[in-house]
């Protein structure tokens, strides 16, 4: 039995966190045994509670030469877990999470596998990494992303391995449905409200479209959950544009599915990505998307063929691609259609959760930690 450790530096529930819920949820029991970690309560602890897996709430400060007694502290009791627990693997769902329990990882044996879901700069990678213990492995959710992050990551400790595993979605459970004919035509964008989300964007493309169009409903599901408050930014901005009547912001959502379902058209405005879940999931249920071209979405959508890439920070070019597909509802479907089609065959759970496991048993079974 292999023991690996999740560890994530919240506990809401976003694109990052659904990841690593489908791992905990359909990888071989036989063989792995999972524990999820959150410095603070919250709806990821409650998902675990009711799947029956493990969680435990442990600190993830930095580790700081200015405060060596909280450190010190930190890294003890982080090791003390992982050896109660005998932990094989710790795989973080980010370099921050990975930057916190270095030491204690180290100090126990036990190998890192940081998890990048989002860009990071060199200055940024080199303080993350600087002076400390490095993982064994680097994995990344986009073929772009791993280039980009690689090439600094190469300069700062060239030895790690580095690793490209997509996203998965389960196309069982996001499944089309038969849409019940309504008054409105329902666009969204499913995205945490950070601002490389492009939400300025999306309602600046729901103003241009809503002078034309009087059938349109808008939905903003998603919230500050990396504790960037912008909810009420935005809302203020919705209202200035007189589209408060024509918008709801759902905030944070436990389950996307039913959100995702009620819409005709799936939006990604977004300036900076890697391989977002959210599009995934919108393809799984045969929604017609559009989305910015940027880092790893074209390893999803294929222009014209999947769905229609625009170039990001253009409202109006959002806005013609929606006009687009709401004057030629064929072209809409079979996009849809073929969304589906495509997610199902490369990006499905199985695939996703055979690479993983393989990683895994890699890792395991490998016999040194690299420093």
């Amino acid at each position: 039995m292999i023991n690996v450790a999740i560890v994530h530096s919240v506990a809401k529930i976003g694109g990052a966190e659904r990841v690593s819920q489908m791992l905990l949820s359909n990888i071989n029991p036989e063989c792995f045994k999972f524990y999820l970690v959150c410095p603070k309560d919250g709806p990821l602890k409650e998902w675990a509670n009711e799947n029956n897996i493990s969680f435990s709430m442990l600190p993830l400060t930095q580790p700081s030469i200015s405060n060596p007694l909280v450190t010190i502290k930190q890294a003890i009791k982080w090791k003390n877990w992982l050896q109660k627990n005998s932990i094989h693997i710790v795989h973080t769902a980010d370099p921050y999470c990975t930057r916190a329990i270095s030491i204690a990882a180290k100090l126990a044996g036990v190998k890192l596998l940081s998890h990048y879901h989002f860009p990071f700069s060199f200055e940024q990678l080199s303080w993350l990494l600087k002076r400390l213990p490095k993982p064994y492995v680097s994995v990344f959710c986009s073929e772009d992303l791993k280039q980009d992050v690689g090439r600094h990551l190469a300069k700062i400790t060239p030895k790690m391995r580095l690793e490209t595993i997509h996203n998965g979605v389960d196309v069982e459970r996001f499944m089309p449905t038969q849409r019940l004919k309504r008054d409105s035509i329902d666009i969204g964008i499913v995205a945490n409200l950070q601002e490389r989300k492009g939400h300025d964007d999306f309602l600046d493309m729901a103003y241009i479209l809503s002078k034309k169009h009087k059938d349109l409903h808008f939905h903003i599901i998603g919230g500050d959950i990396l504790e960037e408050p912008r909810e009420v930014y935005l809302k203020a901005k919705a209202n200035d544009l007189g589209l408060t009547g024509i918008t709801t912001f759902h905030g944070q959502v436990p389950d996307v599915l039913s959100r995702i379902d009620a819409l005709d058209i799936v939006v990604c405005a977004s300036h900076q990505e890697a391989f977002p879940i959210a599009i995934l999931e919108a393809m799984a249920m045969q929604k017609a998307i559009v989305s910015t071209d940027i880092n790893g979405i074209p390893e999803a959508i294929e222009h014209d063929k999947t769905g229609l890439l625009v170039p990001a920070y253009s409202p109006e070019k959002l806005a013609e691609a929606i006009e687009l597909l709401l004057g030629n509802p064929k072209k809409c479907e079979q996009l849809a259609l073929a969304a589906r089609e495509n997610v199902v065959e490369q990006f499905n759970k199985f695939v996703f959760i055979s690479k993983f496991e393989n990683l895994y048993m890699d890792v395991y079974q490998a016999n040194k930690y690299r420093l």
